[in-house]
């Protein structure tokens, strides 16, 4: 049921295909147009269970799959009253990752889907989910191996996770968007999913 006037759009795909640029971006061109718009990430890092996350993703803590995606999820939970309170006022609230990001990985990682929905169930739902989808061989110049973090260096966990988004957004409606062409042609598309989004559940062009 829904409980607040905003509009959630989740930023989604594998590590370094640009998330988190194109999130940007796109907040900065709705801001310019006056829509009311934030930002937010996941994970964050600052709550203490993002600082669990990072333990594990730098491979200070070994936890089993389930446990890591249980503490992707309770890191929402910790942020529930911010995003509720964004919502509420009615901003369009653009995330890089959300709980599409948990269903992808956790395939990804073997584990049930419906499982992992259950982590979620009760966080407020995404209006609309955009995929940035390139292959992961054409992101690996992106970020220097030094930087990685244990998800990303894994090739064999990108490349699941990339097939593991593509079947849900088939089965969920997730909007796919080809993320290997140039920074300003992928903007244009996210842009105009997100603008024919807006228009069409909240009468709003940007």
């Amino acid at each position: 049921m829904r409980i607040h006037n905003g509009y959630l759009v989740a930023i989604e795909g594998i590590d370094a295909v640009g998330k988190n640029t194109h999130s940007f971006m796109l907040v900065k061109r709705l801001k310019r147009k006056g829509v009311h718009a934030t930002y937010m990430s996941f994970p964050d890092y600052e709550t203490p269970i993002g600082k669990e996350i990072t333990s594990f993703l730098s491979g200070k803590t070994a936890y089993p799959v389930e446990l890591q995606h249980l503490l992707f999820a309770a890191n929402r939970w910790e942020k529930l009253d911010e995003l509720r309170s964004f919502l509420r006022a009615g901003e369009v609230l653009i995330v890089n990752r959300y709980t599409p990001s948990n269903l992808a990985y956790g395939k990804a990682n073997g584990l049930d889907t419906g499982w992992l929905a259950n982590l979620e169930k009760g966080l407020p739902s995404a209006d609309l989910v955009v995929v940035l989808d390139a292959s992961p061989q054409a992101l690996v110049s992106r970020r220097p191996a030094g930087s990685k973090d244990a998800y990303e260096k894994s090739s064999a966990l990108q490349t699941k996770a990339q097939k593991a988004y593509r079947s849900l957004a088939h089965r969920h409606g997730w909007k796919l968007i080809d993320a290997d062409g140039p920074v300003g042609d992928v903007q244009a598309a996210v842009l105009k999913t997100v603008n024919k989004a807006l228009e069409k559940d909240r009468g709003t062009t940007v």
